[in-house]
């Protein structure tokens, strides 16, 4: 975890390009089942390695910042990261899905204000958010929304 904030831009990015490809690998399924089984389990695989990636890089983050958004579940999203990693195989895909379905879209937009408002108040660089913008790897991040 760094303690300077000025440095978290980078891992909220790749958070918030992790929940956007979950939420786009999950549109339309309305059961954990049919979830689980899509694709021989390819979607419901990338989307742990996704929800993994978020916990990850969730612990990244400053301490500052996430004294400043006491109310970000940062514990419970490190908590499920550390699940995963560690339990891969005894994942409930019901709990997964859930989450997924109930969980994902608020933290999309918590992860949104954070970086909107890090932007705004000059606490993160928009240089470095404008190359990530380029950057073919940040593709389903919608940025009008962030500046």
């Amino acid at each position: 975890m760094s303690e300077n904030k000025s440095r978290d831009l980078l891992p909220l990015l790749v958070m918030l390009e992790s929940v956007e490809k979950i939420l786009l690998y999950a549109k339309g399924f309305q059961t954990a089942k049919d979830f689980l089984w899509a694709e021989d389990q390819l979607r419901f695989n990338a989307s742990l390695l996704l929800l993994s990636n978020v916990g990850e890089n969730a612990g990244k983050i400053s301490e500052s910042t996430r004294t400043v958004y006491p109310t970000f579940p940062w514990k419970q999203v490190r908590g499920l990261r550390n699940r995963i990693a560690h339990d891969y195989t005894g994942i409930d895909f019901e709990m997964v899905f859930d989450i997924i379905q109930n969980h994902i879209p608020p933290l999309k937009t918590a992860i949104e204000v954070i970086v909107k408002e890090g932007l705004g108040n000059g606490f993160f660089d928009k240089n470095e958010c404008e190359a990530a913008q380029n950057s073919l790897f940040y593709r389903h991040i919608d940025f009008k929304r962030l500046m």
